[in-house]
């Protein structure tokens, strides 16, 4: 397969995650036998001190004739641009453990935040779709609060429209509040949770209280033609940049945008094999050794690679 892949690196943290998924493409290139071709533009902070904005026409322009972008964007200016102009309905918030950082205290789960961008009825109704879409194709249940005041109708209207193509879907509305207290109390069994733009917010500051691992969470979009993969970059000034955000996302990317399961699940379990041997990142609060992020990366493409030579040599070749 060949695919054109935009990098959007803001700062040096942004820089170095984008180098890390331009490690991955080459080593899913060479292994896999595609040819999966990046190229870099500014956002954010790089753009603004050299062009006096956060997104330029001309990087817009770029992204849109890409197969995917990754984005690395430390002050989110650029990122709010970007999911703006290029009209994003929706976006999904990773909040998953797997089971390799697992333990007693903690549990593996799957949890999606899905913050509607615009209540807008034609954006209202496609974000609606792809998160029921989404939560059916992971098989994971299904769960939204409806906005307040006038959009309440319009919301639940296209919820109820939608679902019916779900028989087996798993299904709750809740309240704001009870969607905290759910997060609080069961994040393990949340699944997809679809919100509005104001609750986004404050949803994501309850996950995150309680999201023990920041350094492998990305955001994402489901995006017909040119999806978005953002690996969560820490406020924290002296926070290295963490590979295995940028590792997942680019993995989601392969699957949903790409359309390159084989490769999607081979990624990820290269990244869970380097994870059950122990290896961490300094800012993983979880033991075991610790090595730096470029480290982590040489590991899973020595794991894709292998995958690759074994799938290769079962097709006969």
């Amino acid at each position: 397969m060949q695919a054109k892949i935009m990098l959007l690196p803001s700062s040096s943290k942004g820089k170095t995650l984008c180098s890390y998924a331009e490690e991955l493409f080459l080593e899913i290139s060479a292994s896999f036998g595609h040819s999966l071709n990046t190229v870099r533009e500014k956002i954010g902070e790089d753009s603004i001190r050299l062009f006096d904005v956060p997104l330029t026409q001309e990087t817009l322009d770029a992204c849109k004739k890409c197969h995917a972008v990754f984005l690395a964007d430390a002050d989110c200016e650029g990122s709010r641009a970007l999911y703006q102009s290029m009209g994003i309905p929706l976006r999904l918030r990773s909040y998953v453990i797997p089971q390799s950082l697992a333990n007693g205290a903690i549990s593996a789960r799957q949890m999606y935040l899905c913050q509607v961008t615009s209540l807008e009825q034609e954006s209202l109704f496609l974000a609606v779709r792809q998160a029921l879409q989404f939560a059916s194709g992971q098989e994971l249940p299904f769960c939204h609060v409806a906005p307040t005041g006038n959009s309440r109708f319009q919301w639940e209207a296209h919820v109820k429209e939608n679902i019916k193509k779900y028989p087996s879907l798993s299904f709750t509305a809740l309240s704001a509040a009870d969607a905290v207290r759910r997060i609080i109390e069961t994040p393990y069994n949340i699944g997809v949770m679809l919100c509005p733009p104001y609750a986004g917010g404050i949803l994501e500051s309850a996950a995150d209280s309680l999201f023990p691992f920041p350094g492998i969470q990305y955001d994402f979009c489901l995006q017909e033609g040119t999806g978005i993969y953002a690996p969560r970059l820490s406020c924290d000034a002296n926070a290295m940049p963490e590979p295995f955000g940028a590792a997942y996302a680019v993995a989601a990317m392969l699957r949903n945008s790409l359309h390159m399961n084989r490769e999607a699940a081979c990624l990820e379990a290269a990244i869970e094999n380097v994870l059950v041997s122990g290896w961490r990142t300094p800012g993983m609060p979880s033991p075991g050794q610790a090595t730096d992020g470029s480290h982590i990366i040489q590991l899973i493409c020595e794991q894709l690679a292998v995958a690759g030579e074994f799938l290769h040599k079962g097709s006969g070749h």
